[in-house]
C-alpha cells in the first residue's frame, strides 16, 4: 500500500468527495434538463432536430457523469482493499501530487503517457 500521511489520506479523500458531488450535482441538472416536453401545437423540423441534438449531447453528458461516479466508487474500493495509489500497469506508487490532481487515477504517469500514446 502506498504510504501517505493522515492528512494526505484525508485530503484524498475530500477530494473523492468533492468530485463526487459535483457529478451528483450535475447529473441531477441534466437529468432535469432530459425531461420530455410537452407540446399543444405542432414542431418545425428545424427545431425537432436541434432538440434532437440537445438530447444526444445530454444523453453523453450523462453517461460521462455515471463513469465519473463509477471511477469514484473504484477508487474508494481501492482505498478499502489497499490497493489505492499503486499503478495498475508497473505497480509502482502514484505520486500524491498526481493523486491530488486525479484522485481516481489507476496510472503513473509514465505509464498514463504510454496508454496515451499507443492507444492515441
Amino acid at each position: 500500500m502506498t504510504r501517505f500521511t493522515e492528512a494526505q489520506w484525508k485530503r484524498l479523500i475530500a477530494l473523492l468527495d468533492e468530485q463526487e458531488a459535483r457529478a451528483q450535482r450535475q447529473l441531477t441538472t441534466l437529468r432535469a434538463d432530459t425531461k420530455p416536453v410537452v407540446r399543444e401545437e405542432p414542431i418545425e423540423y428545424a427545431e425537432l432536430a436541434d432538440q434532437e441534438a440537445g438530447d444526444q449531447t445530454n444523453d453523453v453528458m450523462l453517461a460521462h457523469y455515471r463513469n465519473e461516479l463509477a471511477q469514484i466508487d473504484a477508487a474508494r474500493e481501492r482505498m478499502q482493499e489497499h490497493r489505492y495509489g499503486i499503478c495498475i500497469d508497473c505497480g509502482e506508487a502514484i505520486p500524491f501530487l498526481r493523486l491530488q490532481a486525479q484522485p481516481t487515477a489507476l496510472r503513473c504517469l509514465t505509464c498514463q503517457a504510454a496508454r496515451e500514446r499507443k492507444w492515441a
